[in-house]
Order: C-alpha cells, then sequence, then structure tokens
C-alpha cells in the first residue's frame, strides 16, 4: 500500500462513545469481550457483573450468553459513559440489563450476589486496584468467579507502539499517558499478586493472542483517534500536518499489511480465579 498517496478523513462530529463503538468495537473489542466471556466459562442462569463497562460490549455478550434464566450488571464511575451504554444495549433488544454508576472498590458493601465479575482492560486504570479487586471479590458469592483482562506490554501489540511513538513525537508525553497506563499491569506476576492480594483463591492468568483485520486503515486510524483526549489537538493540526502524521503510522505498520489490508496482532493476559 502506498500510504504517501492515501488520503485521510478527520471528523470529530460523533461523540467518543459512538466513535468508540463504530470503530474500536468491531475491530478488536468485540472479539475480546467473546473471547473472556468464553475463558470465565458464562453460561445460561449466571449472574454477572461487567466492572468498568464502558459503552458495554463485555455485559452485551454476557447478557445473551445467560440467557432469561441469568442476569447481567453493567458497572461504570462515568455517568455519561453508562447512558450510552444502555442506550446500545437497548437499540439490539438488550433492555433487561442493569446499568449501574459506581465505583468497584464500593463493591464491598454490597451483599454477595454475582456468580462472575469481568473487567475488560479497565483495572489498569483504578487509582487504588487491590480495593478494587476486594470490592470485585465482596460481590460474588462463595464460589463465584472473577476474570480479568490486561494487555501486555505495547510493545507487544504493534499499533498500540506505533501511534504512541508518533503521538510522543508530535505532542510530547502528555499524548500517551493512556497507552502507558493501558499496559501498566503487563507483567503475569503482577496481576497475579493483585488477585491473591484481594483473597482470591485458584489464580489462572492465560496469555491470550489475536489477530484483528482492519481493511480500512485509512478511515479506521482516524476514527480511533478520535476517541482519545488528544483528539482536540489532533483536530487543531493543519490537514498537511495531520496527513503526515497519520501516513507515518501507516507506514511503520507496513509489514503489517496484507492485500486485505491491515493485520493486527493484539496480546493480552486474563487471569481467572475464585472466591
Amino acid at each position: 500500500m502506498d500510504v504517501q498517496t492515501t488520503r485521510f478523513e478527520w471528523l470529530l462530529s460523533r461523540s467518543g462513545p459512538e466513535a468508540y463503538e463504530r470503530s474500536i468495537v468491531p475491530a478488536w473489542m468485540g472479539q475480546w469481550a467473546e473471547k473472556l466471556i468464553a475463558v470465565a466459562g458464562i453460561g445460561p442462569g449466571d449472574l454477572v457483573l461487567d466492572v468498568a463497562c464502558g459503552t458495554g460490549i463485555v455485559a452485551r455478550k454476557a447478557a445473551r450468553r445467560v440467557g432469561e434464566t441469568g442476569g447481567v450488571t453493567g458497572l461504570d464511575h462515568n455517568e455519561a459513559m453508562v447512558w450510552a451504554a444502555k442506550d446500545f444495549a437497548d437499540r439490539e433488544g438488550l433492555s433487561d440489563i442493569d446499568w449501574r454508576r459506581g465505583d468497584a472498590s464500593s463493591l464491598a458493601c454490597e451483599t454477595p450476589t454475582y456468580d462472575v465479575a469481568l473487567c475488560q482492560q479497565g483495572l489498569q486504570y483504578f487509582p487504588d486496584k487491590p480495593a478494587a479487586l476486594r470490592g470485585m471479590r465482596e460481590a460474588l458469592v462463595p464460589q463465584g468467579r472473577v476474570a480479568v483482562a490486561c494487555w501486555r506490554e505495547l510493545e507487544r501489540i504493534p499499533i498500540f507502539a506505533v501511534v504512541a511513538d508518533a503521538l510522543k513525537e508530535v505532542f510530547g508525553q502528555k499524548a500517551i499517558d493512556l497507552f502507558e497506563v493501558s499496559s501498566s499491569l503487563s507483567a503475569r506476576e503482577d496481576l497475579r499478586g493483585l488477585l491473591r492480594e484481594a483473597g482470591f483463591r485458584d489464580i489462572r492468568v492465560r496469555l491470550e493472542i489475536l489477530v484483528s483485520r482492519l481493511p480500512d486503515p485509512m478511515r479506521f486510524l482516524p476514527e480511533y483517534l478520535s476517541v482519545f483526549p488528544v483528539a482536540a489537538d489532533i483536530a487543531a493540526m493543519s490537514d498537511a500536518d495531520r496527513t503526515a502524521m497519520f501516513r507515518r503510522m501507516l507506514g511503520r505498520l507496513g509489514d503489517f499489511f496484507d492485500d486485505d489490508g491491515l493485520v493486527v496482532p493484539m496480546e493480552s493476559h486474563i487471569a481467572t480465579a475464585v472466591r
């Protein structure tokens, strides 16, 4: 692919959740949600808690697994995100999901209710990770289980590494803080230690590798970046500078192109444990 002649469209007309659902969920978070649910062993009748639910892709997929005899609760500290998650679920006819605004560390005071607690790429961002995991544990019934997914190092996920490097070159360190936090629990034993500290047992950490295909990376890349805090800075760039930055990103991903588009290998740990 000749990235020197590609054309990039930069739009900020969609809300963050809408852009996330339109680009990132079909690109990779949807299939990672399926993987998390499969590793957690969710089935009919389970009561499931999705912590840091974001736009609700994990909760929606879990709701389809648990059926009418089960139930799903989505929890996020961001009220706007909770409303967005409810809207996306309603569009799919999944109006029975219980959406709540709250912090995982506040769950410790609740009556044990759930069979499974899930957290997809959220634990890294909690300021008090042990408290969050203790809250998840206390929300589980005896023998209840948890499944937590955390990205590996940036260099194990080429698209993250390339985008972060390019943004840092243009905007400095502030532009990549979220990328660095996203990989802050990349060490398997760190994740295991946090679960052990929170009182979980039978801890197992799996390395999972998935490959996503982006048939239209020229459209995907700007939309992907539009959900980040740096989006306003990108919008303020001249068209020429913005296009040059995107071209550098795709140029550095050249080894990951084939005849059908951009191929994105991604690695994550998924830790499971029992209360």
